[in-house]
């Protein structure tokens, strides 16, 4: 009996050291009315540089590749915020700590270009 209530301990202690060594993606729940707000940034220049570090290498262009077409989606503002932040089917999730909100805003900015969001 002693030794099953060690190795019972044993395995509690490692679920939670396993669980304390995770990292946090830095994701919350997020909703369509908390993200609805105007686009606020016009920075076109730095939304595409984000653009090409965390969208290009699943939407090409904007267009169809390991992603969807999101060119000319007309999504608004507060949707496209919401897939961002929470990800869906095979697209992660980018929270604040991987895009800020500041780089989302100018995201945005880039995304109006290329038709993926109106305002």
């Amino acid at each position: 009996m002693g030794k099953k209530l060690i190795l019972g301990l044993m395995i509690g202690m490692l679920a939670i050291a396993y669980g304390c060594s995770k990292e946090s993606t830095g994701t919350t729940a997020y909703s369509l009315e908390d993200l609805d707000y105007p686009i606020g940034s016009t920075d076109v220049a730095a939304g595409t540089e984000v653009y090409a570090e965390y969208c290009e290498g699943c939407h090409p262009g904007g267009e169809e590749g390991d992603g969807p077409k999101i060119a000319g989606t007309g999504d608004s503002p507060s949707q496209l915020r919401w897939k961002v932040r929470s990800g869906g089917d095979d697209m992660p999730a980018f929270g604040p700590d991987k895009i800020s909100d500041a780089d989302l805003e100018a995201l945005l900015a880039y995304a109006l270009t290329i038709g993926a969001v109106v305002n």
